[in-house]
């Protein structure tokens, strides 16, 4: 496909000061992706303007942006969905400035098989080390869904920023799903058959995923507390803005686990008595009855008082699960 995408440079509106050397994008080529049989397309400004025809692949070459550099699509968690229709495997090249020079990244997706990532010319054993190359937000339609979706959305939106900000949470996260998995496996394994008096080995057992999970998921719940804590002045600062300084936005954390100060073992151990806590609705249920990282974020947009004497507006609970 030859597409008639013209990337416009947008430099006389927000011109880029002397001297400033910002992280942007300067070359994608796709190869069999989607749409696009073959296409090159060169970024000559920090920031551009996509202008084509519907059907064009505006949206397609957006998802390529993001999977370089969160790894992952939010339109498909399938590889096969991304590579042309009669093609074995689809590639996405593409040139990085940093402040320390140019990285070129490549993403190799098969329609059967793992994927491969390139970073400067070289495959990489861990994609963990690909993350954070290129930092991107994307924003669509579909962003409504944090409010008015399910909580799987927002849960996946915090995470892949945080995937971003501090990639190695991307292997935490992992791990700790693993983990989650796991124990799952063995409450079924030991109750779904109607024992309800474990054996001492089992118990041990328990204790050491038990032991497991804590560990991984008080590193997951401090770093999503982190995350909230730096976001939540600057979208209020935004809020402000946007609303002419009429309403004001707040952002409040609280986890399944009371954490009370921030201190790895303070945390842990409350994760642990929650678990305990919840044994006997785990030996019903034969799964974990709430995760202990669930948490709620609690989103409040109101007018202050001096404002105006008009109702004070609205507050809008957000559950993360």
């Amino acid at each position: 496909m030859t597409s008639t995408l013209r990337p416009l440079p947008s430099d006389i509106l927000n011109p880029v000061p002397s001297g400033f050397y910002p992280l942007y994008l300067t070359h994608l080529a796709l190869k069999h992706f989607r749409n696009y049989s073959e296409q090159q397309v060169e970024f000559t400004a920090a920031k551009t303007i996509l202008v084509g025809e519907n059907a064009q692949g505006k949206s397609n070459l957006l998802e390529a942006v993001e999977l370089l550099a969160t790894l992952k699509s939010h339109r498909t968690s399938r590889d096969r969905d991304l590579v042309q229709q009669g093609q074995p495997v689809a590639q996405i090249r593409a040139s990085v400035q940093r402040d320390v020079g140019i990285a070129d990244l490549s993403l190799l997706l098969r329609q059967a098989g793992r994927r491969t990532a390139s970073l400067n010319g070289e495959k990489l054993k861990r994609q963990l080390d690909f993350l954070g190359a290129l930092n991107a937000v994307q924003f669509s339609s579909l962003d409504l869904e944090l409010v008015r979706g399910g909580p799987g959305e927002r849960r996946t939106w915090l995470d892949t920023l945080l995937i971003q900000l501090e990639p190695i949470y991307a292997y935490i996260l992992s791990q700790y799903n693993q983990v989650l998995k796991q124990r799952n496996a063995l409450i079924k394994q030991v109750y779904g058959e109607g024992q309800h008096d474990p054996l001492t080995p089992t118990l041990t057992e328990f204790a050491l995923w038990d032991a497991q999970l804590a560990a991984l998921g008080t590193r997951v719940m401090r770093r999503r507390a982190r995350a909230i804590e730096r976001l939540a002045p600057l979208a209020s600062q935004w809020h402000r803005a946007i609303s002419g300084q009429r309403e004001v936005l707040q952002m409040h954390y609280q986890p399944n686990v009371t954490i009370l100060a921030d201190d790895p073992q303070v945390i842990q151990a409350s994760f642990l008595e929650k678990i305990q806590q919840r044994a006997i609705a785990e030996q019903h249920q034969r799964t974990a009855w709430l995760a202990p990282t669930a948490m709620i974020l609690t989103l409040s947009s109101t007018i202050p008082p001096a404002a105006s004497t008009a109702p004070r507006g609205s507050s809008a609970p957000w559950c993360w699960r």
